[in-house]
């Protein structure tokens, strides 16, 4: 039976409540949950908690099964294009990151550069739709990795509730650098991150906590202050939800009243001196999810603190992720950039 058979045997199983036959699982036992079966009870209490347990299993399940799907996606966008498979890498503290390694059918002499691309949304995950850029990069000569890092979804609720925003994600950035650095025909020296939403605010924090590991970064209209998102007047920020200092605060140990600091070490725009390796910074002038401000404010932090090897361009109404030719536009000025500071 081919993968699509399998997939929709394993939807029918979770809907209908009946097990159907084992199907491929995630790097490192990411494989479905169990889905509790409802046994005979009077107790309307009970059923209905087994009930919600049930929805909730299946709703994971769900979206694995998604997850799945959008993988034969890459599959076959990358047959006879890209050398690809997806792999599984230990983040620092042990912990198995699902990745996306891509690399040209035919490898040129000598070493490549290696750029990795951090997806958007803490809770999001590379896809298909991101094919098009990744095979552009690699068709440029480099080696591509993207990191499902911990919370994206797709895999188990104790991956996604792994979250930590500005915490040991960007330990996963640095241990996906080790795992590109270790490979045959990776360069070292030139290994470059490049991030759009969340995935450029990875990008950054990646670059501060850590310098001298990458080489570049590029980041796409990614949020640079996690102070301003918690103490932000309602409805002035549009990367803001109900509930987030209470999010943030089951993360960081303690809530922003209690220790501003900690928020700001988690905040790339006061940590400014810490980014040593060039860096572009792309931002859609009308973005009404992460306000273009909090990429000036970085800018002016970074020329605060005498950077010179940075560069930061304003899409002309851009909006969060532009219409499509404006994102052209900002590609390439990233492939021009990388060009550049990924030269042998």
């Amino acid at each position: 039976m081919n993968a699509i058979g399998r997939l929709v045997i394993t939807i029918l199983a979770v809907v209908t409540g009946h097990a159907g036959p084992a199907v491929a699982q995630a790097p490192s036992g990411m494989g479905p949950p169990a889905v509790p079966a409802i046994p005979a009870t009077n107790d309307a209490a009970e059923l209905k908690r087994l009930w919600s347990a049930q929805l909730d299993a299946a709703r994971w399940e769900k979206g694995r099964l998604e997850k799945q799907v959008d993988d034969l996606r890459i599959e076959l966008f990358a047959k006879g294009v890209l050398d690809y498979r997806k792999v599984s890498y230990a983040s620092t503290d042990g912990l198995a990151i699902p990745a996306y390694l891509f690399r040209p059918l035919a490898p040129p002499p000598g070493r490549a550069a290696a750029v990795i691309v951090v997806h958007g949304g803490q809770h999001g995950q590379f896809s298909s739709r991101t094919m098009p850029r990744v095979a552009e990069l690699v068709r440029r000569g480099h080696v591509v990795l993207a990191p499902d890092y911990r919370s994206s979804s797709g895999y188990t609720r104790e991956f996604h509730d792994a979250a930590d925003y500005g915490g040991r994600e960007i330990d996963d950035m640095l241990a996906a650098r080790e795992y590109l650095a270790a490979l045959p025909g990776v360069d070292p020296a030139r290994i470059a991150i490049l991030g759009q939403s969340h995935g450029g605010y990875n990008t950054l924090m990646a670059l501060a906590r850590y310098p001298g590991k990458f080489v570049a970064g590029v980041d796409f209209f990614g949020p640079t202050d996690l102070v301003w998102r918690l103490t932000a007047p309602p409805g002035t920020n549009g990367n803001a939800e109900s509930g987030d200092r209470e999010y943030f605060a089951a993360m960081v140990g303690k809530t922003i009243d209690e220790a501003p600091e900690l928020y700001r070490a988690r905040s790339p725009r006061y940590l400014a001196r810490d980014i040593k390796a060039p860096l572009l910074i792309l931002h859609g002038e009308k973005d009404a999810i992460v306000d273009v401000q909090e990429s000036l404010w970085l800018a002016a932090a970074l020329e605060e603190a005498g950077k010179d090897n940075f560069e930061i361009h304003v899409i002309k109404d851009g909006q969060h992720g532009y219409p499509a030719a404006q994102m052209d536009e900002a590609w390439n000025l990233a492939h021009a950039f990388l060009e550049k500071v990924l030269a042998p």
